[in-house]
């Protein structure tokens, strides 16, 4: 077997192929827009994409690979190159009706997000759309989340953007040619020869269960544990958190992250504790608007990265997560940010992310079969996908703060998208890029019929907060708001604030790699903050 090339999935990335479900698919993306005409000449523009992918599809190979399964799922699958490649397939062409606005653009893109990858073909595809008012063209790019996660997909649209309007020169890719995959037989000797080591299970079996419990108690293995008893905890359903259909809705807004720091300037905390807020906000008006019983706490399964810089460009997942509560109910900015800013603290030094980091490690020692069934009985049984553990999930991805190009055409804004869930019927991921916060929201159709609503609220909130924080503002300094401009609303009589808030997330990396907190305090106008953001 030694001229066959395979790469098995990890414990992580396999699941997310074991449970996916036809409602439910699992990729990620976005919808970028670019401007219609190149600032340079002879620029191919957006329209040109396919050539760009061409000429620079050597520099990420797991793109020209698809996913060898065995039978019964008795081993790890593994990623192969696929010797029936075909470019056309995963760059397609499309074009809006008229008048082609951005609502038309919202609902093709949640036609293209409701449709399953081929899973025997190599997960990604990306869609050209011409027909966007004003000239503009729109890219809808999707790739299953088994590939990559969040933090991985921005470092790869580096290698297929640019920073300026001159298109990067990565030389002549030399001719690509399949390398054989194994067979069946053989990548199933290889599973069977990658289990654990023989002297590590007989180290395992000399302990005594006294001596494990101890063990496990005294590492970090035990913030993992105590952390799984969180994630099991059902949480109060919103009436989103219901089994979802295969339909979906696209929303979007944007917020100039110069506001978010505003907030943050204004009231305390980072500018990532006002994202919080702000959503939190959002979600009360939303609630309050639809005569919802709004419950005191909004639960939130919060993805971070685990990947630092010598794992940049390395695809696959490398994520943790956390389950974190927004304070819901009627109070003012002030007051929210503050209950907020409070629990971010707490959370920080509690270092939940590790210990999530240290469960997602044990999908890596599950066999096959068993990760298979787990994950059947998990996206099937009642009792699973109609208990709420968390009301939704919110992705944070960090992204450069300068403008990006393709073909020397502007990306101008674009809509991170990241999928829905059984009982998840709406999910937020949120990214910054070129001075701006982009929150992307995906949805059942046929549960949140009013999506448009909360993007609203989402989006009004954000200027109330802003106006808020400029009447906090020092006579004289830049930008200085009436003093008497209120942002939030009054409290409603009857309605009570929660007493306790908890962060969507910290620097995802400082989490990991500085839990004494120096690396983790981005409160600063940084880079580091704005790695916070997001």
């Amino acid at each position: 077997m030694s001229d066959a090339f395979f790469e098995p999935l990890t414990g992580l990335d396999a699941w997310f192929l074991y449970a996916e479900r036809h409602e439910a698919p699992l990729h990620i993306g976005a919808t970028y827009i670019f401007e219609g005409i190149p600032q340079i000449e002879g620029g191919r523009g957006a329209l040109g994409l396919a050539r760009t992918i061409e000429e620079r599809l050597h520099l990420v190979p797991r793109y020209r690979q698809k996913v060898m399964w065995l039978p019964g799922n008795l081993g790890s699958p593994a990623w192969v190159d696929d010797p029936d490649f075909d470019l056309s397939y995963h760059v397609r062409r499309a074009a809006l009706p008229s008048p082609g606005d951005e609502a038309t653009l919202r609902d093709y893109t949640a036609r293209v997000f409701a449709r399953p990858l081929d899973l025997n073909k190599p997960l990604w595809e990306m869609t050209v759309v011409e027909g966007l008012s004003g000239g503009r063209v729109a890219v809808v790019n999707k790739v299953h989340h088994a590939m990559v996660d969040g933090i991985s997909t921005v470092d790869l649209a580096t290698l297929l953007l640019d920073a300026e309007p001159t298109p990067a020169s990565f030389g002549k890719p030399k001719r690509w040619r399949p390398r054989r995959a194994p067979s069946r037989g053989e990548l199933m000797r290889a599973a069977v020869s990658g289990l654990a080591p023989a002297d590590a299970l007989k180290q395992i079996t000399k302990l005594r269960p006294r001596q494990v419990v101890d063990s496990v108690m005294r590492s970090p293995w035990s913030g993992g544990l105590r952390l799984a008893l969180t994630y099991l905890r059902p949480g109060e359903p919103l009436f989103f958190n219901r089994p979802i259909g295969p339909h979906r809705r696209v929303q979007s807004v944007a917020v100039p992250l110069q506001h978010l720091k505003n907030i943050k300037n204004a009231f305390g905390g980072t500018v990532n504790d006002a994202v919080l807020a702000i959503i939190g906000e959002a979600m009360w008006r939303w609630l309050d608007d639809r005569g919802e019983v709004v419950p005191q706490k909004l639960r939130v399964f919060a993805p971070v990265s685990v990947r630092d810089e010598s794992q940049r460009y390395r695809l696959g997942n490398m994520v943790s997560a956390m389950v974190v509560e927004i304070p819901l109910g009627a109070m003012t900015p002030k007051q929210r940010i503050r209950r907020v800013t409070s629990a971010t603290g707490d959370l920080k030094r509690s270092r939940q992310a590790v210990a999530a980091g240290t469960l997602t490690h044990l999908a890596n020692w599950a066999p096959s079969t068993l990760q298979a069934l787990a994950a059947r009985v998990v996206t099937t049984q009642p009792q699973f996908t109609r208990q709420s553990v968390v009301n939704l999930v919110a992705t944070n991805v960090p992204g450069p703060q300068m403008p990006f190009y393709t073909g020397g055409a502007q990306l101008l804004e674009f809509w991170p998208l990241v999928a829905i869930y059984h009982s998840l019927g709406l999910n937020l991921a949120i990214v910054s890029y070129n001075g701006s916060v982009h929150f992307g929201m995906l949805a059942d159709r046929d549960l949140v019929p009013d999506l448009d609503d909360f993007a609203k609220h989402l989006k009004q909130s954000a200027a109330d907060f802003e106006r808020a924080a400029g009447s906090k503002r020092p006579s004289g300094s830049a930008g200085r708001r009436t003093r008497g401009a209120r942002g939030g609303r009054t409290p409603r009589a009857g309605k009570q604030p929660p007493q306790k808030a908890v962060d969507l997330g910290v620097d995802d990396q400082a989490v990991v790699a500085a839990p004494d907190g120096d690396r983790g305090n981005v409160g600063a106008d940084t880079a580091a903050e704005v790695h916070d953001v997001v």
